[in-house]
């Protein structure tokens, strides 16, 4: 516990503090139009996820320690932000969907938007929030079944298996916390109990 601490100071140094980070990719087609995650240091901030021509939808988030520290070094691996105005390859990529980046501080604010970027140190970012979007969305198709449409909850737990078996499960905690609420209902039916009761025992494998 004090390593991690030491560790989260030494990536969060004085001069580069911030207040608030966020990660949004904006898409041409899909569910939604735009998907979004807002961090403060600490690891806590919301998922927002925008519906054509619909309202938001926000979700609280709270980032484990592991997470966190993970967070703020793929973050300070970029030197927050700097250059951000050379992100954007200058190959021809496929449209992948409009990142915006903000990072906010007290002396300022640095912003970044690009399509695809050719960095590495962008690229370990990028990959960190594309897998905190894809779970979180996960999260809200599996909440959503579980109050309306309990008999589709088998196949989500299916596609939740996939995306964990790609190794793209970046934080653990709401994903556990849902798959409990299954695993705890006994108007689920047993193979999707038993199922969410395996993906909890793997997920902690990997906290």
């Amino acid at each position: 516990m004090i390593k991690s601490a030491i560790l989260v100071l030494l990536l969060l140094s004085p001069q580069q503090s911030f207040t608030q980070f966020t990660y949004c990719r904006h898409n041409a087609s899909g569910s939604f139009e735009s998907l979004c995650i807002q961090l403060d240091p600490g690891g806590a901030g919301e998922t927002r996820f925008k519906r054509e021509d619909g309202d938001d939808i926000r979700l609280g988030l709270t980032l484990t320690q592991s997470s966190k520290e993970q967070f703020l070094s793929v973050l300070s691996g970029t030197k927050y932000l700097e250059n951000s105005k050379n992100y954007e390859s200058k190959r021809k990529v496929a449209d992948l969907g409009l990142k915006h980046l903000i990072l906010e501080s007290a002396s300022g604010r640095r912003e970044a938007e690009f399509n695809y970027s050719d960095m590495k140190e962008v690229n370990a970012l990028v990959t960190f929030f594309e897998g905190l979007l894809t779970q979180e969305v996960l999260v809200f198709d599996l909440e959503w079944a579980v109050k309306f449409d309990p008999l589709g909850i088998p196949d989500r737990l299916d596609q939740i298996d996939r995306v964990m078996k790609s190794s793209r499960i970046m934080d653990t905690k709401n994903l556990t916390e849902v798959l409990d609420i299954i695993d705890r209902d006994e108007h689920i039916v047993n193979y999707a109990r038993s199922h969410a009761r395996e993906l909890k025992a793997k997920l902690a494998l990997i906290k």
